[in-house]
């Protein structure tokens, strides 16, 4: 089996499609056999309904023989207030701690061949007052893959995104467009065909593919396999 890696799945902001991507994507690693489980350090606006852990379940198809690892592990920490992690917290009296965290995904990991975590918000995102979301992914040495809604606008959000990543030293395993419901009616279909090679002609950085607007995720599995491809190819050469 491959090593134990994990891979940080963050976004050019909030609602551009992480959730679906990393449900996705650990749905085609699952179809190869591989040992795989989600993550989601933070989870804000919501303690009732389905968390993104339970839509990546959903997306991630059968689990087969082996048991859901415990959901205090694969989500650390769920705040009520849909707002950034520092504040979210801070209204219910509680902290953030990262060595909560670290130790959660520690303990997936050594059940696991891959472990996807999926970010709050963009890459940026503090966790506390003290803390960012890039410095605590830039300490555990996770790889990161961004995840961009396609829309207008989103070079430059992807752009900044990319240089933050890179500043901290981290590996970009690679970029993925996101097309989001809206986009791309009538005149914007230029732009959103341009926005992922501007960038990858800019940052130089891989982009893996481009997911299409799905009507029902939980059947993309298909539409996404050449950006689960694409990903595979790059995460074993990291």
């Amino acid at each position: 089996r491959d090593r134990v890696k994990g891979v940080f799945v963050t976004g050019t902001g909030t609602g551009v499609g992480k959730t679906v991507v990393c449900g996705l994507l650990a749905g085609f690693l699952r179809a190869r056999g591989m040992r795989v489980t989600t993550q989601k350090w933070v989870e804000t606006g919501g303690t009732d309904g389905p968390s993104d852990v339970d839509v990546h379940r959903r997306l991630m198809g059968d689990p087969g023989p082996a048991p859901e690892p415990p959901l205090a592990d694969r989500c650390p920490y769920r705040f009520s207030l849909p707002a950034s992690p520092h504040l979210a917290a801070a209204r219910e009296g509680r902290r953030v701690d990262p060595a909560v965290i670290e130790a959660a995904y520690r303990r997936l990991a050594e059940t696991h061949d891959a472990v996807l975590v999926e970010g709050a918000g963009g890459f940026l995102v503090p966790l506390s007052e003290g803390l960012l979301t890039g410095d605590l992914v830039a300490r555990m040495g996770l790889p990161v893959l961004v995840v961009a809604g396609n829309r207008l606008g989103c070079v430059n959000d992807t752009l900044l995104t990319v240089e933050a990543v890179r500043r901290r030293g981290v590996p970009l395993t690679g970029l993925v467009f996101n097309r989001l419901p809206g986009e791309g009616d009538g005149t914007g279909a230029e732009v959103l065909a341009d926005n992922p090679r501007i960038v990858a002609e800019i940052t130089r950085a891989p982009v893996l593919g481009e997911v299409p607007l799905l009507s029902d995720p939980a059947r993309g599995a298909e539409a996404f396999a050449p950006v689960g491809r694409a990903f595979l190819e790059r995460w074993r050469s990291t």
